[in-house]
């Protein structure tokens, strides 16, 4: 099992440098959800996979997801750590973080190019 944090915890160490969230949603969940954990940076499963040698190797990496994607983020999670990362999964995901009340940010739609 990959080693995990609470949304408690996590709170208490928003802000702080050493730690990076990675909202790990695909684009019909992060369009249906217009909302993260303050300060995450939406990566998916397949960019952080392709662009690991951008992450730092310094940092708590806190992977966080919806209940759909539970098992990729286990696996991005075991992957990582593989690779020297200090990486945990958000226990409960996006969905726990949101119903404990914890701080969200709004992100901004993509706007449709489509003509009229």
């Amino acid at each position: 099992m990959e080693p995990t944090i609470i949304c408690d915890e996590l709170f208490m160490r928003l802000g702080d440098e050493d730690v990076l969230v990675l909202d790990c949603r695909d684009a019909m969940d992060w369009e249906r959800f217009e909302i993260h954990i303050p300060g995450a940076l939406r990566m998916t499963a397949s960019e952080i996979i392709r662009d690991l040698a951008m992450l730092p190797d310094d940092e708590l990496i806190v992977l966080c997801g919806t209940t759909q994607d539970c098992a990729d983020i286990r696996r991005i999670c075991r992957v990582l750590r593989l690779r020297g990362r200090n990486a945990v999964c958000l226990t409960g995901g996006l969905h726990a973080w949101v119903t404990g009340g914890y701080p969200t940010e709004r992100h901004v739609r993509a706007q449709s190019h489509a003509h009229r």
